[in-house]
């Protein structure tokens, strides 16, 4: 997305509203491996606003510092990412042209979507394919941009913890990244991050973004519920959460206060997703979903892959960003039971080694 120089990094950096992820990444002989990774979370809540904004640069820059201490790496080479909430990204279309004419022409076509003025902007923009429309063949862009302040906060922030980035990407595209080899080429694939803030979903199409849609519902909506269920304070029903909760099917009798409140949270959530699936489909005139994949730290919910698959009537399955990938850690337990909230920081680091 937004480039800063060029490098052979490999450690990918996810800043998110509950925790910093870090993958440390080396090229290998003939596959990728990782060296070493971390996950350090914030010591409040609020440090990194629901909208991915950081309110508390201090304590992120902290974070940061502390994180690539404890896993002995140098914050040299990093590649890292702004959340898709703080972008307004949008699908164009443009006619085919030389590349020299094509950056004014989406600048132009910006101007129509963004409601910003373009100056307060910085913008990218990725070719994904080439389409015909009314016997016209077009590229199909997908347009990115973020706002100055935006993105001067997250720079600054990260350089009091003495890191500066190579390359800034989105969250989302880091994570299809991370994920190409899982990607069929001849279905409809959804690949859905539900982290702690939002929900993040995007259509892939023989190997292209066609769609992408962000809602915030997420793991923080059920852990806010079971605080207020039970009493605790948020790390209590957090722990609660990632440790007890079960999310149940339609089947299941033996419901209690909590597990009924995940699940309406859940169908709530189901019921959004069903409703971006109807709209690609009539959109793009798609039948049909072939397939979901899960990832994001809320997607190790217990049974709720089974629980989608119910809802949605889609094969749904929790990703795997290993594949095709050397784990060369010690801690191998450690980095599958992280892996889901892993996956942006991988997809990162794989920018820099594939």
């Amino acid at each position: 997305m937004f480039s800063f120089g060029s490098s052979k990094s490999a450690i990918g950096l996810d800043v998110g509203t509950y925790s910093v992820k870090m993958v440390h990444m080396k090229k290998g002989s003939a596959e990728p491996q990782i060296l070493s990774f971390g996950i350090a979370q914030f010591p409040h809540e609020g440090a990194v606003a629901s909208d991915g904004q950081i309110v508390d640069p201090n304590a992120v820059s902290e974070v940061i510092k502390e994180l690539f201490k404890s896993s002995k790496v140098k914050p040299a080479n990093v590649v890292t990412c702004l959340s898709n909430q703080n972008i307004i990204s949008r699908f164009i279309k443009v006619p085919m042209m030389a590349d020299n004419e094509l950056e004014e022409a989406v600048k132009y076509e910006a101007e129509q979507y963004v409601p910003y003025a373009l100056d307060e902007m910085n913008l990218s923009f990725y070719k994904l394919s080439q389409v015909e429309e009314d016997g016209i063949a077009q590229h199909f862009i997908l347009l990115v941009c973020a706002q100055k302040d935006i993105l001067k906060n997250f720079l600054n922030t990260l350089k009091n913890a003495a890191v500066t980035p190579q390359i800034v990407d989105v969250d989302n595209l880091a994570i299809i990244n991370a994920l190409e080899k899982a990607i069929r080429p001849d279905e409809v694939t959804a690949i859905i991050d539900i982290g702690a803030s939002s929900t993040n979903i995007n259509i892939i199409k023989e190997g292209v973004l066609k769609f992408t849609r962000n809602i915030l519902i997420a793991g923080n909506n059920i852990t806010n519920a079971i605080m207020n269920v039970l009493k605790l304070d948020f790390a209590q029903a957090e722990n609660i959460k990632t440790e007890e909760v079960v999310v149940s099917t339609s089947e299941d009798s033996e419901d209690n206060d909590v597990s009924e409140v995940v699940r309406s949270i859940i169908e709530e959530l189901a019921s959004e997703i069903r409703r971006s699936f109807d709209y690609y489909k009539a959109q793009h005139r798609e039948h049909t979903i072939n397939r979901i994949l899960l990832s994001g730290g809320t997607a190790k919910l217990k049974n709720l892959d089974v629980f989608l698959a119910n809802e949605l009537g889609v094969e749904v399955e929790k990703a795997n960003p290993l594949e095709g990938i050397v784990a060369n850690v010690a801690n191998v337990d450690q980095l599958n039971e992280h892996l889901l909230e892993l996956t942006a920081a991988i997809g990162l680091a794989l920018r820099e080694v594939m």
